[in-house]
């Protein structure tokens, strides 16, 4: 599987901006996957304060992005703050090939400052290109259970999109360096825990740069099932990565995923 990885500026409430760097990204990646950060479709959303930037999954941006990867052979999974058809507010990754979208994996532990989202249950594993994964998002990576339903379920790869919002704006080079090295201490450090213990490839993909009101830290990067940074992009800069990853041997379920 040759997988691009997205660290990008997501505009909170940019939908039509943020559709647009999507879709410029999928048509040029030449790659089986592309992962995007989370909330990448939305920009982050404080679902207390800004309830109308949360968008349903029949939202027509999430159909634009999904009908790009008909007949290209990509998949795509993005993020979105989402309203569910019940009204709840959740975090949530969508995966998309062949031209629809083929399912979602919602957040099930919530970080600091989310509580205004709901929190979700299931866990689920998506397989394309030879290729069985499961899906952690941002502060999931402090906890072992989306890590082990992925592996349990088969995967031999697991996605790891990323928002964290820094404290405190980024004004020089000095702020955003330290802003960097905390998410690269927290993100790698999960990342490379999970992948040892579980024998899984771990891949990156956080927003970067200035929104509105907040900053990100960026880091796109692929672990090995032996915890080594196999690849990753240097600082907390906007950019994409690029890497290969080989058909996964599946420890639960003792076959190449496909």
């Amino acid at each position: 599987m040759r997988a691009m990885l997205a660290a990008i500026r997501c505009g909170k409430g940019d939908v039509d901006g943020n559709l647009a760097t999507h879709l410029r990204l999928v048509r040029s990646a030449g790659c089986d996957l592309v992962l995007f950060p989370e909330m990448s479709l939305t920009g982050s959303v404080d679902p207390a304060s800004r309830p109308d930037r949360l968008v349903g999954l029949d939202h027509p941006a999430i159909a634009t992005l999904a009908e790009a990867t008909g007949g290209t052979g990509v998949a795509v999974c993005f993020g979105v703050a989402e309203r569910s058809p019940g009204g709840d507010p959740y975090i949530t990754q969508v995966v998309a090939a062949g031209g629809r979208v083929v399912g979602v994996q919602r957040k099930r532990h919530l970080g600091p400052g989310e509580e205004p989202f709901s929190a979700a249950s299931a866990s689920r594993t998506f397989a394309h290109a030879g290729v069985r994964f499961g899906i952690a998002i941002c502060a999931e990576g402090g906890h072992d259970g989306p890590f082990d339903a992925a592996h349990a379920g088969g995967a031999g790869l697991v996605l790891f999109p990323a928002a964290p919002g820094l404290y405190g704006r980024r004004t020089d080079e000095g702020s955003w360096r330290a802003g960097h090295s905390w998410w690269e201490g927290c993100a790698l450090g999960d990342a490379r825990r999970h992948a040892r213990r579980l024998g899984l490839w771990v891949a990156l993909a956080g927003q970067a740069g200035s929104t509105e009101d907040e900053d990100f830290p960026g880091l796109a990067a692929l672990v090995t099932p032996d915890g080594e940074v196999a690849e990753r992009l240097p600082d907390w800069r906007e950019g994409v990565l690029t890497v290969e990853i080989p058909p996964v041997v599946s420890h639960a379920a003792g076959t190449v995923a496909g």
